[in-house]
């Protein structure tokens, strides 16, 4: 506090990581000097609940402070910077982990996907509990509890408010309605742990865990229990190995959402990958496949691009030549980042 003090009255920048961790008086402190202060501020931290009541009406840092949301890096950024080191298919593996950096301070990246996985594997079991620890310490054991039966649910496959509460019914020792999952759900969208994709032409919502990493740990934990036995390392890498054609599929999903500036919803009763839309008009539909597309796969997206209207893509190890189908690979990444435009002109 003293240093900030000093320091406050001149033309610095500075950074307070996890900020809530200061004496109360801290903001009453923000406030007063406003009028004196020269230095730019930057407060961390990872708590929505602190957030919101430092944001509240009667905050004393109400119009002083300005919220900034800072999620996972961009899908674009991240694969154009390992696209220089690793191939396209590991870039790719690679880059669906590393969106979220706080892995990048533990573990060395390397080609051997085999040991990322299992590096990662002995990170995130120590490291996620903790960060969901500093994001709910201040909402209490009973609510913490709530919110993280609701990220398994999430892990273990259960995406709508319905299939949540069916599935943790009990589990908690209190019912709980589909509505009050929906609220608990809705909090972890605003919190980016999880995204919100709206379900096409329906007034419902489909839920992810953002990130892969938590995502991970939560589901080795509900399909082995791994935070409270031991389970040897080479068991969790293989059920850790049926999850990345998942992380993969949606990584290709928002890329090419990012590439588009589309919005992306999901359609649930065919299990589309990805509906694009620009200005609420579907414009293309997608197929992913972290190994190569068969034919009848072709078949089935053509099918379901007609229904909607639109344009396929495919995304696959292999080049498919079918009239009004785009074709991408891994291969084509490195062009398509440089020149967006490319994979635009395909669409319009």
């Amino acid at each position: 506090m003293y240093r900030i003090k000093r320091e406050i009255t001149e033309k610095l920048t500075i950074v307070i990581d996890e900020f809530q961790r200061l004496p109360e008086d801290f903001l009453d402190f923000l406030h007063a000097v406003k009028p004196i202060a020269k230095a730019k501020m930057i407060l961390i931290s990872s708590s929505l609940y602190f957030v919101e009541k430092i944001l509240g009406t009667k905050s004393p840092l109400l119009g002083i402070v300005t919220p900034f949301e800072i999620g996972l890096i961009k899908c674009r950024d991240v694969l154009s910077t390992l696209l220089k080191d690793f191939d396209a298919k590991t870039a790719l593996v690679l880059a669906t982990f590393i969106r979220d950096p706080f892995i990048m301070e533990s573990i060395i990246l390397t080609s051997n996907l085999e040991k990322f996985l299992t590096d990662t594997i002995t990170v995130i079991k120590n490291v996620v509990p903790a960060l969901i620890g500093e994001i709910f310490g201040e909402e209490g054991k009973k609510l913490t509890a709530r919110y993280e039966a609701i990220m398994k649910a999430i892990a273990a496959g259960n995406h709508t408010p319905g299939e949540v509460a069916s599935y943790i019914s009990g589990q908690l020792g209190e019912p709980l309605k589909s509505q009050d999952v929906k609220k608990y759900m809705r909090n972890l969208s605003k919190m980016g742990i999880c995204k919100r994709i709206k379900i096409y032409q329906k007034k419902k919502y489909f839920y992810q865990i953002e990130s892969p990493l938590i995502d991970l740990h939560y589901y080795l934990d509900v399909k082995m229990g791994y935070t409270e036995m031991y389970i040897p390392l080479n068991v969790l890498l293989e059920e850790a190995k049926k999850r990345i054609p998942l992380y993969y599929q949606e990584f290709i999903v928002d890329l090419f959402a990012e590439i588009l500036n589309a919005r992306i919803e999901k359609r649930l009763k065919d299990e589309i990958d990805g509906i694009y839309l620009v200005d609420r008009k579907p414009i293309a539909i997608i197929e992913v496949k972290m190994g190569k597309i068969s034919r009848e796969d072709v078949k089935k997206i053509i099918e379901k691009a007609r229904e909607l209207n639109t344009r396929p893509i495919i995304f696959g190890d292999n080049k498919i030549s079918e009239d009004n189908v785009i074709s991408i690979t891994p291969n084509d990444l490195s062009t398509i980042l440089r020149n967006p435009n490319t994979l635009k002109k395909k669409l319009y």
